[in-house]
């Protein structure tokens, strides 16, 4: 199952240049998930991770072996997934929406996490973002997805609001996350 279009939304794009990137073998991740350069593997994306500066947002769902036969005879599809290997496409925003939690990358029968934008490992509860997060956390990224930033981060956005779920069914919320202006933010 691929994500709903509107579990993650960039409400306002960036002047910066999209950037292309090889794409992490083995890796489904669905449009939207951040990405930085690998500082190991040069022109290779890998998921956000805090440590560095995002190359952006991942323009199209990724699929392990690309899209099918099927993909492309489909009716009413827009845009074809990129293949996992293949250049990819990554776009900086200003502004964004996102909301859900859950792995968003493979799941067990290969599909695509629905809503997974939002960091959630139990384990680290003072990095998650909840709806009693208070507005103006500063955020980073985990697994691609917005977390809050611990020390050390490196933190581009911040929370501005909460917002009701785009599916009620999701059984989540909805985050809109603001572009620091100028340079980037340490986490305090």
């Amino acid at each position: 199952m691929l994500p709903n279009p509107s579990a993650f939304t960039v409400t306002k794009r960036s002047s910066r240049p999209i950037r292309s990137l090889s794409g992490v073998a083995g890796l489904n991740a669905a449009r939207g998930i951040a990405f930085i350069e690998d500082p190991a593997h040069p022109g290779t994306a890998k998921l956000a991770d805090g440590t560095l500066p995002i190359a952006g947002f991942v323009t199209r769902n990724c699929l392990v072996g690309g899209p099918t036969i099927s993909d492309a005879v489909l009716p009413n599809r827009l845009e074809l997934p990129f293949s996992d290997t293949d250049f990819q496409s990554f776009e900086q925003a200003e502004e964004v929406q996102a909301e859900g939690y859950g792995d968003p990358a493979t799941m067990a029968n290969g599909s695509v996490q629905v809503g997974a934008y939002l960091y959630s490992d139990q384990a680290n509860p003072a990095l998650v973002i909840t709806d009693k997060t208070p507005v103006g956390t500063r955020a980073s990224f985990r697994n691609g997805q917005f977390s809050a930033a611990a020390t050390g981060d490196v933190a581009e956005y911040y929370l501005a609001q909460i917002l009701p779920p785009s599916r009620p069914d999701l059984n989540t919320f909805r985050c809109r996350f603001v572009l620091f202006t100028g340079t980037l933010q340490p986490a305090a």
